[in-house]
Order: structure tokens, then C-alpha cells, then sequence
């Protein structure tokens, strides 16, 4: 364990902070104290050694030498811990790595947005519905249900996604570890990054060929904090925070900064460099230190339009600032739109666009793309479109599914991984050849 002794960082020293954006109010604050004090008791979900293998890998990935894949349900639900399920899910993550180990020939890092990802941000609490009365939002099966009846915040469904998350985890471990040929349409994973011998030793039976690292957002802070162990938040290797939880004084920036996991933080096409290069300063404030290499991962979400103007100057900033952060584009959420018929939905070409036109930005600017940030889902929905020009409530409702945001459906996910991929090689050609 690092020693810090300057340090006035503890998992709690985030609730000294006057800002705690997407804060839930619970009616009974006793029940959730004694719901926080169960789960502090509990086995960690994640060993602390995955976590550090996990940041070994990003910190690969921040220099160019692996790539991460990362994808998932924009939320996660409780109804979906069933084992086909979770096998679609993880068998789309690795014909994804496998689709990237053949066309970048480098080590692919695979991060489910998975075993965790219960909890929502929402622009209000509070939904006004049709007749007027006005109810709680829902905002994810840890915090409450999407039926009228079930949005009270309840806190004893932090126990329920405990549950689910482990249930989750010990189901990801049985499939990755079950024999190839049980399936006649399995698609092995890539080898993870080589590991130290002692690291080797330990990971053997953690970490088998293909693993799957866990993610989600740092949304509920009394529950990762009840999570966290010494520096580690056990219930996930990677975590990010979002465009509604990054304020600079805020609770959760407070939160993480502390934390050993790789951390991820969102960042829109509105936000300034000077505000960039101070979140990275208050996460890692010492950059040139070679084990901060990869320790805070920049997730950009800025629509595919946005991308050749935002990007360069937030490159070229960070670059001064000294920071080597893994670079990860997510290119869903700036290319979400709602229909005439009030559906939320994305065009699968325009995610592409910004995926390439990311990795082009960087390359022009002599930086890394480290890894695409997908939702997704291994089961067949219609919630993303192919036609940019279809508007068709019928079409899309047919397969809508979502507890929250648009997901790409496995076919979907899949093609644009693999465009992308042809994309890089292209790129790359050219620029062999001197194009």
C-alpha cells in the first residue's frame, strides 16, 4: 500500500463537501445507515490485485501498447442477472476483442460495463407525469423501480445489488472459464497483458485468458464509500464519473481522487481546457510520475460534428499539462436524439463518424485513442437506428427495452467495432505510405 501522508483523503472526506450532485433523500436515513454498515462488512466484490492489474493495463493503453474495448447497458437491471443473458453479453465483449486483436495487433483490454451499473444520473429527481402529479424519477434498480409504485428511493436495494452484482460476477467466471468447445459459436478472448510473476501466480485463477474487467459510474457516494477498502473500491476495477458529477469542488471529484482503481471522467463538448487540465491536476496532481501514467482515463462524448474543432485544443492542453491519461471516446451519448414519437434513439453511423474521426484527431495531434466506450447489449433490440433518415415509432418500439438510454443491439455493436477497426488499418496504411 502507497503511503500518503499529506493527504487528508478518506472515503468519507466527500461528504465534507457542500456540493453532492445527484444525491439521493431517503425517508428513513437510519435504514440507510444500517444497509452502509452491512455492506462495509461484506467480501469485496473485486480483489484489490485485479484492480492494480486493471490499472497496470490502462496505464498500457495510455501509452499506445494495448487498446480497451468497454461496453454495457446504459443501465443495468435487476431482471437481466439470468445466465443466457449474461452470455450474450460477454460473448459480444469477446467477438469484440477478438475483431480488435486481429485488426490493431495489439492486447485488448476488455471492461464490461457490468456487476454494478444500477444507478442513473437524472437532470431532476422529480417527473412530472401527464395528469400533473409529480413522483420521484427513476433512477436505477439500486435506488428504486420504474413501475408508479416502486419510485421511492428504498435503501435496502443496495443490498438487492449486491446481490445481483455477485451473482453477476460468479456468472461471468463460470462462463469465460468453461471449456471453448461447449459452444460451437465461442470466440476466445485475446491473452491479457503480461503480468509479473507474482502477479501471475495470484491472477491464475482470477483472471483466465479473455478476462473481463468490471466497471461502472461512481454515482451513489454512501455506497461506493461503503465499498471501498483502504484506497480500493472493491465493487468495481474501473469507475468513472459523468458530465453531471465532475464539478470541481463537488463530492464526487473529492471521492475519487483518493481512490487507487483506474477512474474515468467524462467530459462534453462544453467544457474549457483550463477546467480539463484542472480536474486532472486535482486527480492526479503529481502527472509525471510514472505510476500516474493511465490513472485517470478522459472519456470524450462530444457528437460527431463536434469532434474536429473540441478535440485538438483539449489534446494540446493536457499535453503541456504533462498528463498521460488513457484517451476513451464514447461515442453514444453526443449523437442521442429524441423522435417526433418522444423515443430516445442514436444512428449507428454517426457514432461511427465519431469514432473514427476521434482516432483521426488524435493521430493528427500526435496523441493515443486508448479504447471506445459502447452501451450495448448482447440481445437483439431496436433501440439505435441503422437509416438516418427513419423516424419510425413502430420500427423502434418494436425491440425497445432500455431502463434508461438507446443501446446498440448485438449486430449493431458489432459492425461498428469492426468499421472502425477497417477504418484504423486504412488509416494506418496511408500513413505508411507516406499519404
Amino acid at each position: 500500500m502507497l503511503c500518503y501522508p499529506h493527504d487528508t483523503w478518506t472515503r468519507q472526506s466527500w461528504s465534507t463537501k457542500p456540493l453532492v450532485a445527484q444525491a439521493v433523500e431517503y425517508d428513513d436515513p437510519k435504514a440507510l445507515e444500517s444497509v452502509l454498515g452491512t455492506l462495509s462488512t461484506l467480501p469485496a466484490l473485486v480483489n484489490p490485485l485485479k484492480i492494480e492489474i486493471a490499472r497496470n493495463n490502462f496505464a498500457a493503453a495510455a501509452q499506445g501498447k494495448a487498446f480497451i474495448i468497454q461496453g454495457g447497458d446504459c443501465a443495468e437491471s435487476f431482471d437481466d442477472v439470468r445466465l443466457h443473458v449474461i452470455q450474450q453479453k460477454v460473448k459480444l465483449l469477446q467477438e469484440q476483442s477478438h475483431l480488435l486483436v486481429q485488426g490493431l495487433s495489439l492486447p485488448i483490454i476488455t471492461v464490461g460495463r457490468i456487476a454494478g451499473q444500477y444507478a442513473k444520473p437524472r437532470s431532476s429527481p422529480w417527473e412530472t407525469l401527464e395528469d400533473g402529479t409529480i413522483t420521484h424519477a427513476f433512477r436505477g434498480h439500486n435506488i428504486n423501480g420504474p413501475s408508479l409504485g416502486e419510485r421511492r428511493p428504498d435503501p435496502y436495494r443496495l443490498l438487492l445489488g449486491d446481490f445481483y452484482s455477485r451473482t453477476t460476477l460468479q456468472m461471468i467466471k463460470d462462463i469465460q472459464c468453461a471449456p471453448a468447445n461447449t459452444d460451437p459459436n465461442f470466440v476466445p478472448g485475446p491473452n491479457p497483458l503480461p503480468l509479473t510473476p507474482e502477479e501471475t501466480d495470484v491472477a491464475a485463477s482470477q483472471t483466465p485468458t479473455g478476462t473481463i474487467f468490471t466497471s461502472h459510474e461512481a454515482l451513489h457516494l454512501p455506497y461506493e464509500s461503503a465499498m471501498t477498502r483502504d484506497r480500493y473500491n472493491t465493487s468495481a476495477s474501473f469507475i468513472w464519473i459523468g458530465e453531471r458529477t465532475r464539478q470541481l469542488d463537488g463530492a464526487h471529484v473529492e471521492y475519487i481522487r483518493g481512490l487507487r482503481n483506474p477512474i474515468g471522467v467524462k467530459i462534453g463538448p462544453s467544457i474549457e481546457s483550463s477546467t480539463l487540465i484542472a480536474l486532472l491536476n486535482t486527480i492526479c496532481p503529481e502527472p509525471r510520475l510514472p505510476e500516474n501514467i493511465g490513472r485517470v482515463t478522459i472519456i470524450t462524448r462530444f457528437g460527431a460534428e463536434k469532434v474536429a474543432t473540441v478535440l485538438p485544443p483539449l489534446i494540446k492542453a493536457v499535453q503541456e499539462a504533462g498528463h498521460t491519461p488513457v484517451w476513451m471516446c464514447d461515442p453514444c451519448h453526443g449523437n442521442t436524439q429524441t423522435t417526433e414519437a418522444g423515443l430516445k434513439t442514436r444512428h449507428v453511423g454517426r457514432m461511427l463518424r465519431e469514432a473514427t474521426q476521434t482516432y483521426q484527431a488524435h493521430r493528427e495531434n500526435n496523441s493515443i485513442l486508448g479504447g471506445l466506450h459502447l452501451e450495448q447489449t448482447g440481445e437483439f433490440v431496436t433501440e439505435c437506428q441503422d437509416d438516418e433518415r427513419i423516424d419510425n415509432k413502430s420500427a423502434l418500439s418494436s425491440h425497445y427495452h432500455s431502463l434508461c438510454d438507446p443501446r446498440l443491439s448485438n449486430v449493431q455493436a458489432l459492425s461498428l467495432v469492426r468499421q472502425f477497426v477497417d477504418f484504423v488499418r486504412c488509416w494506418e496504411g496511408k500513413e505508411k505510405l507516406g499519404y
